[in-house]
């Protein structure tokens, strides 16, 4: 149940002359303005708490295709490095084999 304005000046004010300005002030600003019915419930936990690994579900999978085609694409990279450094190798081999045979 909401309380209205109006009650909650009137309870500020008695509180004011009960305990003094600055207690009734602190305790004031503990007071929920809409009441009890603004804080979260069990079942409200347990619904966020649903839609939370409902979030992580997805994000994994969308997290495991992309995965996917980064390592796809590194494996590509890495044929094309290792051709080429065999390549290079290769022809540096074939460049050493050649000058000490054509002599």
């Amino acid at each position: 149940m909401a309380v209205s304005e109006v009650e909650r000046t009137q309870l500020a004010t008695r509180l004011s002359e009960a305990v003094g300005k600055e207690a009734a002030e602190t305790l004031m600003k503990c007071i929920l303005p809409d009441g009890r019915d603004q804080l979260a419930t069990k079942s409200d936990i347990e619904v966020l708490k649903g839609a939370m690994e409902a979030l992580a579900r997805e994000f994994r999978a969308e997290n495991l295709e992309t995965r996917s085609l980064v390592e796809l694409k590194l494996a590509r990279q890495a044929r094309l490095h290792y051709g080429t450094l065999s390549a290079f190798l290769m022809s540096m081999w074939g460049m050493f084999l050649a000058q000490n045979f054509i002599v």
